[in-house]
């Protein structure tokens, strides 16, 4: 029984903290990062653990990321589109 409400406040205490630091940063940052962390569990699986890697495998991590960039840029340009608001004295 010990065990499991141990369980359960390792698990809690990590994701209230991540909902804390979500508030204070823009969603689009956050959405980046949420990307970042299973790639890099990708590569230190294939890199350092030697997990296998084929073609399909290489195909499905490609298109997410190219997704992820075509996402970047057209955010990117479309905040570059926004006029610039006039500064009020």
């Amino acid at each position: 029984d010990l065990l499991l409400v141990g369980a359960g406040v390792v698990t809690t205490v990590p994701l209230l903290l991540f909902a804390s630091a979500a508030r204070r940063i823009p969603l689009s940052l956050v959405g980046i990062l949420q990307y970042i962390a299973p790639t890099l569990q990708f590569l230190l699986g294939v890199l350092v653990y030697h997990e296998p890697f084929d073609q399909a495998h290489f195909i499905g991590f490609g298109i997410v990321w190219a997704a992820l960039i075509i996402f970047g840029v057209e955010g990117f340009l479309a905040h570059r589109a926004q006029p610039v608001a006039a500064v009020a004295d």
